[in-house]
């Protein structure tokens, strides 16, 4: 295999790539869709990157060698370039036509059917031409054209004509297929309102008989598209969202991603990118994705790509290198990825052992007495200090623990190694940080420019450096005096 400085951020498109362990749920929610009564909507929920596109191709191909007719239509591709109004139609045009696509010799249409298929696109293409042309409300009279006498002009009977479409596939003697399933991907990447209005399509015109539609799309997403029908979502008003979203989506189905085996994917992305770990730290490094990306598989490629590049920089220096140097860059990433308001503070007092009142105080935190000093977690100063902080901000609350999980196992796996370790990985963990504190950016500067001549200057720089970071640390402790 050819070394390789980066991995892609694509989905499993078979179960021979499949290194998360989905494949059960795959199989089950599969024949699940096979086995049911139709229409049927089933929502594949989770945030970005969480695998859910990943989770219908492997369910996708299970169906090549069953008897479905399948159209794949990715609806962020069909809103590129296109205004709001024009998308919804554009995708119910795009669900036929991969549909036939799909189906290929196995659908053997007649002159009549298939002139019935032009009509239905032309009639959803004219509709996103009116939406291209500004008009604030589509004319569904004038979709139809010049043919004055056409049935076309309400949406019950459009929806009877694609009824009928699928119907004649279905029966047709010369195909194999009982059931059409109708695959919908990126629903959370175009506009929530335009997710929300092909919902609305789907369930006005596409609830037929012998169909099944898996979407790709997650609930928060259905809330913010609601927001202009319903205002901000509040306990008096939530009924009324999850009432539209149960209304859609007969089954919910969320991504399993606390079964994922992160280990086998960390694993063998390690391997292909020839990235070594002390075997005594496996465990150690697994927690630390755990502890902060958690299990969504965008974010740790993104994790694994920005700690490969900054080993290949880290190897341009001809220094003796300490043996947590690698576990500590490791963490800082993943802190930098999650918890970017920690790594400040990290950034402005490495030893974070030595977190204090003054230094509390200095950060909005006032009075550290008011955490129980029995509880494990906290029964230290600075643990005292990072909950109280993270109280502050929603998601840092809400991942308080994990946070001090991580600052202990820093401490317990590096050990009396661990303030060299922090310090070098600083030097390397700042250039892919973003941020944009002006403070953070102004000590970023001074400590980079030091970084930049350790390479020529070797011991002498790494020196100068460590004394740059003492100074930082005093100003720290003269301000909070004053």
């Amino acid at each position: 295999m050819a070394n390789r400085a980066s991995i892609t951020d694509t989905p499993i498109l078979s179960n021979s790539e499949n290194l998360l362990g989905i494949e059960n749920y795959a199989q089950a929610l599969g024949d699940f869709i096979l086995e049911s009564a139709t229409p049927l909507t089933v929502g594949i929920q989770g945030q970005w990157g969480t695998g859910k596109t990943s989770m219908m191709n492997l369910i996708q191909e299970m169906y090549v060698a069953k008897d479905v007719a399948i159209s794949w239509v990715n609806t962020w591709e069909y809103s590129l370039f296109k205004e709001a109004n024009e998308t919804t139609p554009k995708v119910l045009r795009g669900m036929l036509e991969t549909l036939k696509e799909a189906c290929g010799d196995q659908w053997s249409l007649s002159d009549d059917l298939s002139q019935r298929i032009k009509k239905v696109s032309s009639f959803l293409g004219n509709l996103a031409n009116q939406a291209v042309a500004g008009k604030t409300g589509l004319d569904v009279k004038a979709a139809v054209g010049s043919n004055k006498s056409s049935t076309y002009t309400e949406v019950a009977q459009i929806k009877m004509e694609i009824n009928s479409i699928i119907h004649e596939l279905i029966e047709d003697s010369k195909n194999k297929y009982k059931k059409v399933v109708f695959f919908l991907d990126d629903l959370d990447r175009i506009d929530p309102t335009v997710a929300v209005e092909i919902l609305e399509a789907l369930k006005n015109i596409f609830d037929i008989k012998n169909c099944v539609f898996v979407l790709a799309i997650d609930y928060n997403v259905v809330i913010k598209g609601l927001e202009k029908k319903f205002g901000k979502k509040t306990d008096q008003n939530e009924r009324e969202f999850r009432s539209f979203f149960d209304k859609i989506i007969q089954v919910p189905f969320s991504m399993p991603i606390g079964a994922y085996c992160i280990d086998n994917l960390l694993k063998r992305k390690f391997s292909e990118l020839e990235l070594e770990i002390d075997a005594e730290l496996e465990e150690s490094f697994l927690s630390l994705v755990s502890l902060t990306v958690g299990y969504i598989p965008r974010s740790i490629k993104r994790y694994i790509n920005t700690y490969s590049l900054l080993t290949r920089i880290k190897k341009q220096s001809q220094d003796e290198e300490n043996p947590f140097l690698n576990f500590c860059l490791f963490a800082l990433i993943g802190c930098q990825i999650s918890y970017p308001e920690i790594f400040r503070l990290i950034n402005k007092s490495p030893d974070f052992q030595k977190w204090d009142e003054r230094f509390a105080k200095k950060h909005g935190v006032d009075d550290l007495s008011t955490i129980d000093s029995d509880y494990k977690l906290t029964d230290e100063t600075w643990e005292k200090f990072l909950y109280l902080y993270c109280q502050e901000d929603v998601y840092l609350k809400s991942r308080v623990y994990n946070i001090l999980d991580f600052f202990n196992l820093l401490r317990d796996t590096a050990g009396d190694d661990l303030m060299d370790a922090m310090n070098g990985a600083l030097n390397f963990a700042s250039i892919t940080r973003v941020d944009d504190n002006i403070e953070s950016k102004e000590i970023e500067h001074v400590l980079q420019s030091v970084t930049e001549r350790i390479k020529f200057f070797g011991e002498s720089a790494k020196k100068r450096l460590a004394r740059v970071v003492k100074r930082s640390s005093m100003s720290d402790n003269l301000s909070q005096d004053e």
